[in-house]
């Protein structure tokens, strides 16, 4: 899951490309989730079935982007830290 993976130690260590990869099918069903709510919601309202599919695949695909895009700035986040820390550590003090 997102939030494990993001207090694991070995994140920084490990490539951006190699963190979304691992996380891309809980990005996928954070997708799926939200087009379910999308589709709740507009199933209820009685919107015509276009309007339905296309924000369903908008919400996936939104959904998915809006997962990977954290992950990114997270491990972002730690990779900054784990350095600004590291050259901390390496001066006298």
């Amino acid at each position: 899951m997102c939030y494990d993976r993001l207090t694991d130690e070995e994140t920084v260590e490990t490539s951006l490309p190699a963190v979304l990869g691992a996380e891309w099918r809980c990005a996928l069903r954070n997708g799926a989730l939200a087009a379910a709510m999308v589709l709740a919601v507009l199933l209820v309202q009685g919107a015509p079935a276009w309007v339905v599919v296309v924000s369903a695949a908008g919400a996936v695909a939104l959904g998915t982007l809006l997962h990977q895009g954290v992950m990114a700035a997270g491990w972002g986040v730690l990779r900054a830290r784990a350095r600004w820390r590291g050259s901390r550590s390496g001066t006298a003090t």
